[in-house]
């Protein structure tokens, strides 16, 4: 304990006098008062992840042992350092969003987190330091990180201020839990889900995107909506798994639950590729010109990109075979994925209409629940419902 406490010191210093070179550094670029509201905001959240730290560096031991290890390891190494970046994301709070290309820093940021929280794992297992401190830190950083992205984008006009009770609902269900407790109410186990975790990493993926400075909030509000209703849904379901009103092990419960499985991944998966396929024949057919679209070219011109008619004729090459292969089946998620960025920029260019918003609507459920039956190749499937590294000793 005496080295991993000098450890923590090492790392409150290294991580504050990051905050501080930060601070200077966006008071040369930055207005003055923006960048001393970000320091105000940054340093107490970076207080509060390393405070988390400290308290729980007894934890710092492998599942089923009780030696404590001297080290954090690389992969609770990876997992302070998405720390520090959600805590300087917070610096951006109650500040109008940064013009020119600051405004892409929140975004990357936050993008930062998310490849971080993917990997940390990964890193833990492969080197056989996987901690229970990494578990607690895990979870402490998904429910903050997601509560200030949320306020951020709410902040930022991208997304519309309900959005809020999703980055809260972490913290009130812990509430619910601890007031349970006093009352002197049993709090269950939740049983383990894959989907859980593959809901939540989709919600990162799609919260980091939102802070894109190019995202039209229209997008943004159909797309949260979409991710936000299974997402609740999930919430109240696990609440009622730890509260006892279900039990896993009932009859009913498990009909209900094959019900819903069938449903969501054997059943509706084949129709939600059909109609993206038509929202995606109907976004072409209404192109005036197709190699390229001139709206598309005179988008990415006014963001600067270099190249325009190139990028306009991958981005029409990318919209018709997403299409085709998320009607086969094949790469279905990851072709949901990219998908939603033509859908974008058709949104951008001709409005919000049936074909751009229900295809967004589609994609993104196909990205969380995949294409189903009759689907010919699958490969991302491995990278989502697996974690990384699992069953690997280092």
């Amino acid at each position: 304990m005496e080295k991993l406490q000098r450890r923590w010191g090492a790392l409150a210093l290294g991580e504050g006098t990051a905050v501080f070179l930060f601070y200077f550094w966006l008071r040369a670029v930055w207005q003055i008062e923006y960048a001393n509201r970000w320091l105000g905001l940054a340093l107490p959240t970076l207080v509060y992840c390393l405070w988390i730290v400290r308290r729980h560096l007894a934890e710092n031991r492998r599942v089923g042992e009780t030696a404590v290890l001297p080290t954090f390891g690389w992969g609770n190494r990876l997992t302070l350092l998405r720390g520090l970046a959600i805590s300087m994301v917070a610096g951006f709070l109650f500040s109008p969003w940064p013009g020119g290309w600051l405004a892409w820093l929140p975004m990357l940021l936050y993008t930062m987190a998310d490849v971080a929280d993917y990997l940390d794992g990964y890193l833990a297992r492969i080197t056989n330091h996987a901690t229970k401190l990494g578990e607690r830190l895990d979870m402490e950083y998904d429910g903050l990180g997601m509560l200030i992205v949320s306020l951020l984008a709410v902040w930022y006009g991208q997304l519309p201020w309900w959005y809020l009770l999703l980055g809260l609902a972490r913290y009130l269900f812990i509430l619910g839990l601890w007031w349970r407790a006093r009352r002197g109410l049993p709090n269950l186990d939740l049983p383990p889900s894959v989907h859980r975790r593959v809901f939540a990493g989709f919600q990162m993926g799609f919260m980091s995107a939102v802070l894109w400075p190019i995202m039209p909030p229209e997008f943004a509000t159909i797309a949260g909506t979409t991710f936000a209703i299974p997402t609740a849904l999930s919430f109240l379901r696990d609440w009622f798994l730890v509260t006892g009103r279900l039990d896993p092990k009932d009859a009913r419960y498990r009909r209900v639950q094959q019900w819903l499985y069938l449903t969501t991944t054997r059943w509706l998966p084949p129709l939600l590729r059909l109609v993206l396929a038509s929202c995606v024949s109907a976004i072409f057919l209404a192109l005036p010109q197709a190699w390229p679209p001139p709206a598309w070219v005179d988008l990415f011109n006014g963001w600067g990109l270099p190249l325009p008619t190139s990028l306009a004729i991958v981005a029409v090459i990318l919209l018709l075979l997403g299409g085709v292969l998320v009607l086969l089946g094949t790469m279905g998620r990851l072709a949901a994925f990219w998908l939603v960025f033509p859908l974008g920029f058709d949104m951008v260019t001709r409005g919000l209409d049936w074909a751009n918003g229900m295809g967004l609507a589609t994609a993104v459920c196909l990205m969380l629940l995949g294409t189903g039956p009759l689907s010919r190749w699958k490969p991302e499937e491995q990278f989502l419902l697996r974690r990384v590294g699992e069953g690997v000793k280092g």
